[in-house]
Formats: C-alpha cells, structure tokens, sequence
C-alpha cells in the first residue's frame, strides 16, 4: 500500500515539475515580450497599450511563485550556509539541515495561514483590479497555490533529512539507536 501511495505521488510530482517548468517558461517569455512591447509602443510609436503593465505583472507574480516552489523542492533557495563551514560531519550538516528545513517549514506553514486568509477575504470581497478590472484573486491566488506547494516540499525535506539525520545517528552509535 505505501509502495503504492509513493509511485503515485512520485507520477503527480513529475507532472508537477514539467508543468511547472513549461509555465515558468512561457511565462517568462511572455513577460519580456510583453514589457518590450510596452516599450516600443509607448517611446516609439507613442501609443502605449491599455492594460499591458497589469496583464504582465500578473505573469510576473504566477512566475515568481513558481520559481519559489521549485526552489524549495530543489532545496536551491538562497541560504546562509556559514554553519555548514562550521561543521564537517556529515552527521553534523543533516543536523543543521533538518533544522533548518524545521524553521523553513514553520515559516512556510506561517505563510499558508496568512496567504489562505487574505485569499478568501479577497474573494470574498469580489475586488477587482484598477485597469482591467480583473478579479484581484487571480494574482492573489498564485501566493495561496505557492505557499500550499512551498509548504508540502518543505515537509518533504525536512523529513528528508530528518531520516539521514536519524540514520547517521544510528551509524555512529553502532545501529544501538
């Protein structure tokens, strides 16, 4: 059963990784050509397109958010690693790891609360962007699907490391633990 369990969550994981990584692409894409289109049509042609800014800044945001997710899945967000110099067993660096993914998931758990909050006040509200006059969910919405996903790949880490603590621990003490 839980061999089972863990191939289907590895399948929903890859297709969440290839999913997210065309998104960031296009998105990505499409921001830059959507600011360069801005640009050439405000200072050169002078005749800026209605709406271009908002509908960008939401790519933006979508983007930035998955960027977040897959930097917390790759365990590649930016990080004080001055401990780890500090430190040279490899017993001693999971220690280190597993609490520092113990805080990471505190925060992101922190970040789930309040971003789950704002987001139903928000459409509860039916606000509406000034320009185009979009639901405002739909930018806030990317912080609520981000801190849900951040959340969940933090509890995948730390559990990662919490086992190589526990087993390293287990190494040294001769398997007594």
């Amino acid at each position: 059963m839980w061999e089972k369990f863990k191939k289907i969550c590895s399948h929903i994981d890859t297709f969440l990784d290839q999913s997210g990584t065309v998104l960031i692409v296009i998105g990505g894409a499409a921001v830059t050509l959507t600011v360069v289109l801005q640009v050439v049509l405000r200072y050169i042609f002078k005749t800026p397109l209605f709406g271009l800014e908002e509908f960008s800044r939401l790519i933006a945001v979508w983007v930035y958010f998955l960027g977040a997710i897959f930097g917390i899945k790759l365990d590649s967000h930016v990080q004080g690693d001055v401990a780890g110099l500090l430190f040279n067993t490899p017993r001693s660096r999971s220690v280190i790891k597993t609490i520092t993914w113990c805080l990471s998931l505190l925060l992101c758990l922190f970040f789930l609360y309040h971003s789950t909050k704002y987001s139903i006040w928000l459409y509860g509200t039916g606000e509406r962007t000034t320009g185009l006059w979009w639901p405002r969910i739909m930018s806030v919405g990317s912080m609520f699907f981000g801190a849900i996903f951040m959340t969940v790949y933090s509890i995948a880490n730390f559990i990662k490391y919490l086992k190589q603590m526990v087993t390293q621990s287990r190494e040294i003490l001769g398997g007594e633990l």
